[in-house]
């Protein structure tokens, strides 16, 4: 009794598994190519995950897609269309090295937006000999971007990015062909020209973050966003903004006649950058343009407004340990000159926690 109940327990669990899966069919759509009798007699795949990447569907759940038929069977199909097989034509066997689609938020002109890629790696081999042989390889990435709220239009092009990949691949493989065929007396040698492209798209950290501030004049408290896509090589450059409030210590304020002051910054980043020192470090450098106004009170108890505007710098550390969400912790120094009551420059260091999801 207690196994047929852990059965249909995990029974739920089971068909989750099995039904969130999709699948993309490639429309066989015929384009132009001067094949010189060449066509494809099969396609091998040697990816060790034959999916395409899992990710939410327009419905939210997540889902694995894969190609319809198996990628083997679906690409030599699509290649069929335009390249029929011919008695009197050169057969070319094409191996899988990579296959997926991604998708990714970016940084682009000051907003976000969302990237999709179909990123494929593919080898073509000729017989030689009684031997297929290695002639030609290749690696591609097929972007598009699309509006941050345009998901729909993003997922349902999977498809049309998969094809227009395959389609530049094979023209590049018989541009090669074309190139070389008559430069050896029986075949072409093995193509020297390598595609450099990043694999994979950087995956993008959504920050929320508080922080604790304490200058020379100032102490308070602020809470920021900041979105950026992660990258090994150069300088990221996150969207960031922050809103802060902050009061002057007692002693400051009456040193300057007043009995408070209270200030409302909004902080917009003018420059923003951080360089990832390790996997979950990175560092920052900023630059940015405090608005906003000061509340005050004087020692008289009468109350008035002064806007504030400047220019403010920081450079601190931020460490995310889990990359695809948890706990974000860090520290920046930042310096800052404001048209404050109390203060032109003014330097501090600020406390940073936060979530990563």
């Amino acid at each position: 009794m207690r196994l047929n109940y852990l059965i249909l327990c995990l029974l739920p669990f089971t068909f989750t598994k099995v039904f969130g899966q999709e699948t993309i069919a490639l429309r066989p759509a015929v384009f132009n190519l001067s094949t010189n009798g060449v066509y494809v007699m099969a396609v091998q795949d040697e990816r060790t995950h034959r999916d395409l990447g899992t990710h939410k569907n327009l419905d939210g759940n997540k889902v694995t897609l894969y190609m319809d038929q198996g990628a083997e069977q679906a690409i030599k199909s699509f290649y069929e269309a335009s390249m029929p097989p011919r008695l009197d034509g050169k057969p070319i066997l094409i191996k899988i090295k990579a296959l997926n689609v991604q998708e990714s938020k970016r940084r682009m002109n000051g907003f976000i937006a969302w990237v999709a890629r179909a990123h494929i790696d593919l080898v073509f081999l000729e017989k030689q000999s009684g031997e297929w042989s290695e002639v030609f390889t290749i690696k591609h990435n097929e972007d598009q971007v699309f509006g941050l709220y345009d998901k729909r239009s993003l997922y349902n092009t999977h498809e049309r990015r998969i094809r227009a990949a395959l389609e530049y691949c094979m023209q590049a493989f018989l541009n090669t062909y074309e190139e070389q065929k008559d430069l050896a007396e029986n075949h072409f040698n093995v193509s020297r020209r390598r595609h450099p492209v990043e694999p994979r798209l950087g995956q993008w950290f959504n920050l929320v973050t508080a922080k604790a501030l304490r200058s020379t004049y100032f102490e308070g408290y602020g809470v920021s966003y900041t979105g950026f896509v992660d990258s090994e090589k150069g300088l990221i450059r996150p969207y960031e903004t922050s809103f802060e409030v902050t009061w002057a210590r007692p002693e400051v304020a009456e040193e300057n006649g007043f009995r408070e002051v209270n200030s409302f910054v909004f902080r917009p980043e003018l420059y923003f950058f951080y360089k990832r020192i390790t996997r979950g470090i990175y560092a920052s450098l900023s630059a940015n343009v405090p608005v906003g106004y000061e509340s005050l009170e004087d020692l008289e108890g009468d109350n008035s407004f002064n806007f504030v505007i400047g220019a403010g710098a920081s450079q601190g550390l931020r460490i995310i340990p889990w990359e695809r969400r948890g706990l974000v912790i860090g520290a920046d120094f930042f310096q800052q000159f404001e048209t404050s009551k109390v203060y032109r420059f003014d330097a501090g260091v600020e406390v940073v926690v936060g979530i990563n999801f």
